[in-house]
């Protein structure tokens, strides 16, 4: 179903790929010191920091300072937070990395990064603005990371925003599936794998049907926002199976409410909260239209359904 996700964006970074020059180092005097000697941060969480390095400067261990506490959920070891972050080595002062630069957040998993880096994620809360030094130990080790110019011996300088925390599934006030519609069914893990009809199931609707079976207590998707989601797509009624982030075990990021998705994404899921599992069919005009998407055998007639888990909005 890759065309059903016209903008399909992975956040999902490993961790600090990019190289940069020393645009996120500041003159100093918009920033203020932290209690990392040598190391002075300015702006306010959501907006490119302003860094200001005293060049050089190392530590011994892993130091975190929090610029701003957030009221929102705690991160624990093993979640995946959403974030926007930047990278400086603290020999030269020169970024090598900020989501900020790319003008799209990463997604985090707090066991998949450097330790220094879960370090500063682990224990802090969603809407905190944290910096954290980590030396190569906690970093990339002797071996530093050559494509970012990073040496074996560099002290690493991170400024990171935690946007949100991203839900493992869907969570909240469970609801039955009118039995009217093909009937979701669950794997032993409670994942879902795909639709049945029964003897209930009612022929395909002519208008969008949008149902919430969990409905969770996160914020509002708003129009422009990212989604995660975790999702199973097929052909309505109980027909082939055309895409399913569970069977690849990866969710994904898409924008909903402009224009990158199907349209009954955009109609449906706009004004869904974080935690919830939605429920769509969608008729031919509110999915691939008239052409159709041969690729997944869907033609200018077909009707899909939709299974979705709504883990992140941001």
């Amino acid at each position: 179903m890759r065309k059903l996700l016209l903008c399909f964006l992975s956040v999902l970074v490993l961790l600090l790929t990019g190289c940069g020059d020393d645009a996120g180092s500041g003159d100093g005097e918009s920033t203020e010191p932290t209690s990392i000697t040598g190391v002075a941060v300015g702006g306010e969480f959501g907006s490119a920091p302003e860094v200001d390095i005293d060049t050089p400067v190392s530590v011994e261990e892993t130091t975190v300072e929090t610029l701003t506490e957030g009221d929102g959920e705690q991160i624990t070891k093993g979640d995946t937070v959403i974030v926007n972050y930047a990278g400086l080595n603290a020999r030269s002062g020169a970024e090598f990395d900020s989501s900020y630069v790319r003008g799209q957040p990463a997604a985090f998993v707090t066991t998949g990064v450097i330790p220094g880096l879960a370090e500063a994620l682990e224990g802090q809360t969603v809407g905190s603005r944290v910096v954290a030094a980590v030396p190569p130990a906690d970093g990339f080790g002797a071996e530093g990371n050559p494509d970012a110019e990073i040496e074996g011996e560099d002290t690493l300088v991170f400024v990171v925003d935690l946007i949100s925390r991203q839900l493992p599934e869907a969570t909240g006030a469970a609801t039955e599936l009118p039995e009217t519609l093909p009937q979701l069914q669950l794997d032993d893990t409670g994942e879902p794998t795909e639709f049945v009809a029964t003897e209930k199931t009612q022929p395909a609707p002519e208008k969008l049907v949008a149902e919430v079976v969990i409905e969770g207590d996160g914020p509002e998707i708003e129009a422009g926002q990212t989604m995660v989601a975790h999702y199973v797509g097929q052909i309505f009624p109980d027909g082939g199976v055309f895409d399913s982030s569970w069977e690849t075990g990866q969710p994904a990021p898409f924008q909903i409410g402009a224009g990158q998705v199907i349209p009954c994404w955009d109609k449906g899921l706009v004004g869904k909260t974080v935690g919830s599992r939605v429920i769509l069919v969608c008729p031919p005009a509110e999915g691939y239209g008239k052409q159709g998407n041969p690729q997944i055998n869907v033609t200018g007639k077909t009707t899909l359904i939709f299974a979705i888990d709504i883990l992140a909005a941001y």
